[in-house]
């Protein structure tokens, strides 16, 4: 993971996606993941960067925390609206009601 957050510009990730053994975060907690995202758009000025750019930073996330490229979508528009990332299900999906 250190790897991983040391990125600081788009030729570095470039070079981190050329990269056949790119690694994932391995993180216990969504909120972990979801603060990793939001630090990372923060740093890049995401929602100033042209489309190419934006790009392949959404793969570079894609890549480093396993999402889909849809819920990446999800959690950028989230992003722009709010200027945070938070889990917004209400309960979690294995819990069951007795």
């Amino acid at each position: 993971m250190r790897r991983i957050t040391r990125i600081r510009t788009l030729d570095q990730v470039r070079r981190f996606l050329k990269a056949a053994d790119a690694p994932k975060l391995r993180v216990d907690r969504r909120e972990s993941i979801y603060d990793f995202i939001h630090r990372t758009l923060d740093r890049f000025e995401y929602h100033d960067l042209r489309k190419r750019d934006k790009s392949l930073l959404k793969i570079f996330l894609a890549r480093a925390t396993g999402f889909s490229r849809a819920q990446l979508t999800r959690l950028i528009a989230q992003h722009r609206e709010t200027g945070t990332i938070r889990d917004r299900r209400s309960t979690p999906r294995n819990s069951r009601a007795a």
